[in-house]
């Protein structure tokens, strides 16, 4: 019998692409070979390509996603998205999924779209009760934003491309001078941006996955770092940033962000892996002593990336969450 035909899709639009090919390929080795058959599906804009693990192409049709490994073209059983970014990480191949019956281990349409916004997000959150810090959207470099952002928001202030991920565009402004450059590099990634008030507090993570029809948060991380915030450098380049897996945080601490980052992926309707961002005003121990950043729901996935430290520090691993998230696409 042959085995089920499993999509891993790369690539994508955006700069995140370079990370979503390293996502990629750690999902593609922790697949289990005894049970599952995977090739690559590349996401580029002027088209779409199908390769087997060692690079060789494989015949692919984009209109019925479908593959010939050999039996002629047969659509794929289940999608594992690895691109972070737009078309993956907005709802745009959730839907071209959808259309098809391919099931995928994203949230679907609405939670993917909703969730490409930092603004959005942060606004529905504010208004289901969970602590966010104020911000404003804009859609274009008006010449009365700077008085907005400091009427509205205040110094200091993150400037953030509203739909950019990776940290890429993002400036901390500290004077309102540096407004107008941050806005400059901001409005360069993407067409609405985002300024967000400045919460001072170490910066914890937390990853959350659908296991077994069972939403589960894992172990908090603590992000530390000599950069002024944790930007695309400190992520994947700076040799000082520290991942502390579990955090050094106190219990109380730990439930909280934790309990949170779970509600939060439940209220929006989050399904496969989603990591949840929160700033903690060290040292107090109440619920409002933390505030929600950001919701990552397609994280990266690379060996540098946090997701799976946290999988691992949680006793689950990656071939068992990625194994685990095929068989439950599978079964539905």
């Amino acid at each position: 019998m042959a085995r089920p035909l499993i999509a891993v899709l790369r690539g994508g639009y955006t700069g995140e692409s370079v990370i979503s090919m390293q996502s990629a390929r750690t999902m593609m080795e922790a697949l289990d070979t005894d049970r599952f058959e995977a090739l690559y599906v590349t996401v580029g804009r002027e088209q779409w390509t199908c390769e087997r693990p060692d690079g060789s192409a494989v015949t692919f049709d984009r209109g019925g996603f479908t593959a010939d490994r050999g039996q002629g073209p047969e659509r794929f059983a289940a999608a594992l998205i690895a691109i972070h970014g737009t078309p993956g990480e907005d709802g745009k191949l959730q839907g071209y999924l959808d259309m098809l019956g391919v099931p995928y281990q994203t949230g679907g349409v609405l939670a993917m779209a909703l969730t490409m916004s930092k603004f959005s997000t942060t606004s529905l959150l504010r208004q289901m009760g969970f602590r966010v810090s104020p911000s404003v959207l804009l859609h274009h470099p008006a010449a009365d934003a700077e008085s907005r952002i400091l009427a509205e928001v205040g110094l200091p202030c993150f400037v953030k491309p509203d739909g950019s991920g990776s940290s890429l565009g993002i400036s901390k402004v500290k004077a309102a001078h540096e407004l107008r450059p941050a806005l400059d590099k901001a409005f360069a990634e993407d067409r609405s941006v985002m300024c967000e008030g400045f919460v001072r507090g170490r910066e914890l993570t937390c990853g959350v996955i659908r296991l077994n029809g069972r939403v589960q948060a894992l172990p908090v991380c603590e992000i530390r770092t000599s950069s002024e915030f944790f930007d695309y450098h400190a992520k994947y380049h700076a040799a000082d940033t520290q991942e502390l897996v579990p955090a050094p945080i106190p219990d109380a601490i730990t439930r909280i962000v934790q309990d949170r980052s779970a509600a939060i992926y439940t209220a929006l309707k989050c399904d496969g892996m989603v990591r949840v961002d929160h700033l903690w005003a060290d040292p107090g121990e109440a619920e409002n002593d933390v505030v929600t950043i950001e919701v990552n729901t397609t994280p990266g996935f690379s060996p540098a990336s946090i997701y799976p430290k946290m999988l691992n520090a949680a006793g689950i691993g990656v071939p068992a969450a990625i194994n685990g998230l095929v068989e439950g696409m599978l079964q539905r």
